[in-house]
């Protein structure tokens, strides 16, 4: 299964607070019960090389750039970013369920270390992130991500789902001399081939199955905001840059702020109605969401 090579591409005041507030309650209200998430996501042969900066943007300690395995799947939350200090271009990735941010050089490509080597981008996948067990059925092989001979699964291998492409399953094997490859497996649920790995609803759940979870619902508020800035501008004749939700993941806490900071305010009533959303989606969880100064938090402990 091969995706396009080479690195990402490159990117060449807050008003009617009431109509965006009610944009966004039409978005969640025609999503509700949506779960598909589909977004881009980067796979890279040597991942170490790249500069990566962990989620607190400092550079990775020895023990986690061991864990950048090759052609481990990068999902793109945000191609084109700056780090904290506003200036430094970067491309703002999920492995693992945590935020790294890839460093950019002076012409907008990812910054390297040493060779990087092969480099595959996968547009507008479904992202599954579910584990399944393969069972009795026909032979199923994996093909590795980075090609070469196929590798035979036996029956009771358990592997990670990351995300589907062209009818084949993007997925982990926990053992064995490649982590990473493509797996095609028949039908969309239990079938002769393998089944899902059930896990208690409370037990378990990671700061990564949490913001699967939430992602989806601030990429709808994101792209309602995007298209209603684009109705107002086009019937005032001026272009407006809309605002943001953003979640980061912090030491404690999942918060949720919206960008710019000082427009925080005239969106009280837009961040209401995600705390409803994440309540939603959140439910079984364990986790409660909680609204102060302008930001939306969530505590994992």
């Amino acid at each position: 299964m091969a995706g396009s090579s080479g690195a990402l591409i490159r990117r060449g005041g807050e008003r009617r607070p009431a109509v965006l507030i009610a944009g966004l309650v039409w978005t969640f209200s025609g999503a509700l019960g949506a779960a598909e998430r589909t977004a881009d996501v980067l796979a890279v042969e040597r991942p170490a090389s790249l500069v990566i900066f962990n989620r607190y943007q400092q550079r990775l300690s020895r023990d986690e750039e061991r864990r950048l395995e090759p052609y481990v799947p990068m999902i793109v939350l945000r191609e084109h970013d700056h780090l904290g200090d506003g200036f430094t271009p970067c491309a703002v990735v999920e492995i693992g369920g945590e935020e790294y941010f890839l460093l950019r050089d002076e012409g907008g490509g990812l910054a390297a270390r040493g060779e990087a080597g092969r480099t595959l981008t996968y547009r507008n996948v479904v992202i599954l992130g579910d584990t399944v067990e393969l069972l009795r059925g026909r032979a199923l092989s994996l093909e590795p991500a980075g090609g070469g001979k196929e590798m035979r699964l036996g029956t009771g291998t358990r592997v990670l789902r990351v995300f589907e492409q062209g009818g084949k399953a993007y997925v982990r094997v926990p053992s064995g001399s490649v982590s990473y490859g493509w797996l095609a497996l028949a039908g969309t649920a239990r079938t002769t081939e393998w089944r899902d790995v059930e896990r208690p609803a409370t037990a378990g759940v990671t700061a990564g199955d949490l913001l699967q979870r939430l992602r989806p619902v601030v990429d709808r508020a994101n792209s309602s905001l995007r298209q209603i800035y684009a109705s107002l501008s086009a019937g005032e004749g001026k272009r407006s840059a809309p605002p943001s939700f953003r979640l980061s993941l912090t030491q404690g806490e999942i918060r949720c702020l919206l960008e710019p900071a000082p427009l925080a305010p005239s969106f009280s009533g837009s961040m209401k109605v995600l705390v409803a959303e994440f309540e939603r989606v959140l439910g079984g969880t364990g986790r409660h969401v909680t609204l102060a100064r302008g930001e939306i938090l969530i505590p994992l402990h």
